[in-house]
């Protein structure tokens, strides 16, 4: 009897404990939950999710695992207010779960909140400091602030538990340059790309530049096409994807994948972003673009083909598919696809940069002539309309015109690697040593034009003037 009424006694205690927990949780939500946005032009799909888990978070039994659902659903999909208050609510009712504050630190760094998120990742930290974007995501946090040491700690957390880490690297080698240790940067740079070759490339070109290793420079150069600010791959962000309603959203997630080189996911989201929307161009595009990345030119072609059917004037969707037929080698589909591309865009510069070069292949250098100059007038700013004026003048033995746009495309782009290749070599052929050197020293000295294209000016300067 005694046994039985300690039992009794200890299951109206528990029962008391969680009757009064479920009360206290129902409360906090109560008083802090934001109402959910209006369904209106919402996607359906959404539109019923959002309203089944605020009923459930509001109603229960399991309000914690709702409102958690909730708030991913928001911040996946742009409700990024509601998301950032979700989180406070969940950050107090489920203060032992690190994911809580490391997504609300994400929001308010985006927001520009900068010490409150430095607090955020710190707490992240001390729940779970095995997760490894969290140091990083703090390292570049304090970066922005000029902490230098205590970012440099930050990315130190992460070297240590992965000393081959090319984010920690990375991180190590902007603090460095911000002390102006130029070598130590040159080596944590080096090491970062023995580790990830997407990572670093374009700043450790400047450290070898800023050394004097222009040779260095210019062959790192020519093999880097990205920047060195890849996104760090970070499930607890990353994931939120998969209940992404916004094609933009999900084809920008695609867009980082690929960045990262993971093009078989990036695939993936594309595809999903056009289910979407079938009509977002860009989706169609960017799936375009990464299959020409994966070397799938067959599937890029029907990315291309599908993005100009629901966007006819769209002109990059034509420009890449004339490129696609050139890699393959079909010029007379190309030809054929330029001529329907400069009907749907007779303004885009791209497109009649391709209309003026395959007329420069066929001979037809005065035909090409008018659809360089419509490429200037539509983008005066880009050096790419001026070369080719040049080149088509050249041909044609008007040396007077082909100086002077070569002239405007230095002026517009003074760094521009062709436009110092052409003046070079004009110069050459008119036999005046005194510009040829100086063009060619520019040419030596710009990391931007290959070792290659260096030895071909030095050989055509060398035969002209040292006899």
């Amino acid at each position: 009897m005694l046994a039985v009424g300690v039992i009794l006694t200890a299951g109206i205690v528990t029962g008391g404990l969680y009757w009064n927990k479920q009360r206290r949780l129902a409360a906090t939500i109560q008083a802090h939950l934001l109402p959910p946005p209006s369904s209106k032009g919402l996607h359906p799909e959404l539109g019923n999710r959002i309203a089944e888990l605020n009923r459930r978070t509001t109603e229960g039994p399991n309000r914690v695992e709702s409102l958690a659902e909730l708030s991913s659903l928001y911040h996946a999909n742009g409700y990024l207010s509601r998301a950032w208050q979700n989180y406070r609510i969940l950050i107090e009712l489920d203060n032992n779960n690190p994911l809580w504050p490391y997504r609300l630190a994400t929001i308010v760094s985006n927001f520009g909140h900068l010490d409150d998120s430095v607090t955020l990742y710190r707490n992240a930290i001390k729940l779970n400091s095995e997760y490894t974007p969290t140091h990083i995501h703090l390292g570049d946090t304090l970066l922005k602030l000029n902490r230098y040491e205590q970012a440099q700690h930050a990315y130190q957390s992460a070297y240590d538990k992965d000393p081959s880490n090319p984010f920690a690297l990375f991180g190590l080698a902007r603090v460095a340059l911000t002390q102006d240790d130029t070598k130590i940067a040159q080596r944590l740079l080096e090491s970062a790309r023995r580790s990830n070759k997407r990572i670093g490339g374009d700043l450790l070109a400047d450290v070898y530049e800023t050394l004097g290793e222009t040779s260095k420079a210019r062959a790192l150069l020519h093999d880097v096409t990205w920047s060195s600010h890849v996104d760090i791959p970070d499930p607890w962000i990353d994931d939120l994807v998969s209940v992404c309603y916004d094609s933009f959203e999900v084809a920008m997630a695609g867009g980082k994948a690929g960045r990262r080189g993971n093009t078989t996911r990036a695939i993936e989201l594309l595809k999903k972003a056009i289910s979407l929307d079938p009509l977002d161009q860009n989706a169609h595009n960017h799936l375009a673009e990464t299959y020409v990345a994966q070397g799938n030119l067959n599937q890029a072609r029907l990315a291309y083909e599908a993005c100009i059917k629901v966007s006819p004037t769209f002109d990059r969707g034509w420009a890449g598919l004339i490129s696609v037929e050139l890699k393959s080698g079909n010029q007379s589909r190309a030809s054929q696809i330029i001529d329907q591309a400069i009907a749907k865009c007779p303004n885009s510069y791209v497109i009649n940069n391709y209309k003026g070069e395959d007329l420069i292949k066929k001979a037809l250098f005065r035909d090409a002539i008018p659809f360089f100059e419509t490429s200037v007038r539509a983008a005066p700013e880009k050096a790419v309309g001026y070369n080719y004026l040049a080149r088509a003048y050249l041909n044609l033995g008007e040396n007077g015109k082909a100086l002077k746009y070569l002239q405007r495309a230095l002026k517009t782009e003074p760094s521009n690697p062709l436009s110092i290749k052409l003046i070079t070599i004009f110069y050459v052929l008119a036999e005046d040593p005194a510009q040829a050197r100086a063009f060619l020293r520019k040419a030596v000295l710009s990391p931007r034009i290959s070792e290659e294209d260096i030895a071909q000016l030095q050989a055509m300067f060398d035969e002209k003037f040292k006899q």
